[in-house]
């Protein structure tokens, strides 16, 4: 389950303080330097100072200095919301990527959908894909799916589009991701894999792709590992998780996590 928390505490923090509103949808966007964000604060500050009919010298001498940064952008910190490091003479800030898909959440911004599912078995793609291809709660532009690299490297077709049926206007790329044998277990059962390492290896893999997509994971038909490690990535970062109870658009329910 996602701990809301967060979310309720960056609510808080941009509905109050208009700056630390500012510093987010900055940082939303990328890395920024001290001196962009504090230019963006005073890009705002100087509209609302102009409207409310400061003359143009007072505006144009108005500044945001380096402590009223630091207040805002603490607190911030404090919350465990952004980082910030020193590089040369430059201080630099991103959002802490837990902290990615409530901070847009509580911005209303979005990205486009990619969809993070595991399937077992190689005829579980027929399915899964149909289900997907016709389901209005989805309509992902990348598709990433985690397998266990056993079962799907012995001349295993993954070309997922040939079950997208010929109605459906949805077309998506598609990543595949193989877990090791290694980190999965072994066949017989003897060994049952490392859960710390899997979620590290699926972790690596979505970190590089979250700044350009909201994501959602399926928890539905994955191995026990690799389910288990999306769950617990859900809840690190905030990802919203569900299972489906069957793959069939007319008659399924989905439970969120």
């Amino acid at each position: 389950m996602i701990d809301m928390s967060l979310e309720s505490a960056i609510r808080i923090e941009i509905e109050t303080v208009e700056a630390r509103r500012i510093i987010l949808d900055q940082l939303e966007g990328g890395l920024k330097t001290g001196a962009e964000l504090r230019e963006a604060i005073a890009k705002h500050d100087k509209a609302i100072m102009l409207k409310d009919g400061a003359s143009r010298k007072k505006v144009a001498e108005y500044e945001v200095t380096s402590p009223k940064l630091y207040h805002n952008t603490k607190k911030l910190e404090d919350l465990g919301v952004i980082v910030s490091w020193k590089q040369s003479q430059y201080r630099l800030y991103e959002l802490e990527p837990r902290a990615v898909h409530p901070v847009r959440r509580a911005l209303g911004i979005s990205k486009p959908l990619m969809y993070v599912a595991s399937l077992s078995k190689p005829e579980d793609q027929r399915p899964f894909v149909q289900w997907l291809a016709g389901n209005p709660k989805f309509n992902p532009r990348k598709l990433m799916i985690f397998v266990e690299a056993r079962h799907w490297t012995r001349g295993v077709s993954r070309i997922v589009d040939r079950f997208i049926p010929d109605e459906a206007f949805r077309r998506w790329t598609t990543e595949w991701r193989e877990v090791p044998d290694n980190l999965t277990g072994t066949e017989e059962g003897l060994e049952y894999g490392s859960l710390q390492e899997t979620c590290d290896f699926i972790e690596n893999n979505i970190l590089t792709l979250l700044p350009a997509h909201d994501m959602v994971f399926d928890l539905t038909l994955g191995p026990p590992l690799i389910a288990l490690s999306l769950s617990k990535l859900s809840n690190e970062y905030s990802i919203p998780a569900f299972h489906v109870s069957r793959y069939d658009v007319e008659d399924s329910e989905i439970s969120f996590f």
